[in-house]
């Protein structure tokens, strides 16, 4: 199968003790995303060669990048203060949040496109580095990457994905599961 696409990040609140995901939105539109497992590694030696060999899932590194970065995302997902007329505030003392995060992926498959559903099932991301340059004389853009690690939610699952015919019953799957209505979510295109 060949990636063809990104679309639609998505985000939502995870909460590790009662499995549920709240306070969703669309994290603006998708620019890139790389998400690397790390795997602990384990060899048992006996009589002078190895016997035994175990690979378990980590975490894995995520590096999301979107076109811009909603508001909302500043208390939901990094634990920062907004207050009431807009105000972000950072203090050294906040703390992220474990989020889920979704997208959908379009694939070639034997010719024919497919969408998938994929959600990342608990993520803890931190901002990252901030860039500005001054316009010049051609126009460059600057866009928001965010770093984070996945980890194993309460049922031990770390990522989902599900193929669809439509971008529209992938997006249907990713909301879903992030518990993401119309009501919650900024962007109802899928």
């Amino acid at each position: 199968m060949a990636k063809i696409g990104f679309r639609h990040p998505w985000v939502a609140k995870y909460n590790r003790s009662t499995g549920t995901y709240t306070d969703g939105f669309k994290c603006g539109h998708g620019v890139s995303l790389n998400i690397a497992p790390n795997y602990a590694e384990g060899s048992l030696f006996g009589d002078d060669v190895q016997v035994e060999y175990e690979k378990t899932f980590k975490d894995a590194a995520v590096s999301l990048g979107v076109t811009t970065l909603p508001q909302v995302a500043e208390s939901t997902m990094f634990g920062h203060t907004v207050s009431e007329e807009g105000e972000v505030t950072y203090k050294t003392t906040d703390e992220g949040n474990y989020v889920g995060t979704g997208w959908i992926s379009v694939e070639k498959i034997d010719g024919v496109t497919k969408y998938t559903g994929n959600i990342l099932t608990c993520v803890k991301f931190s901002a990252g580095a901030e860039d500005y340059t001054t316009k010049g004389e051609n126009i460059e853009f600057k866009t928001p990457v965010l770093e984070g690690k996945a980890i194993a939610d309460a049922n031990e699952a770390w990522k989902k994905y599900e193929q669809f015919d439509t971008a529209e019953a992938a997006a249907a799957y990713v909301k879903s599961f992030l518990n993401i209505t119309e009501n919650t979510s900024e962007d109802t295109t899928p």
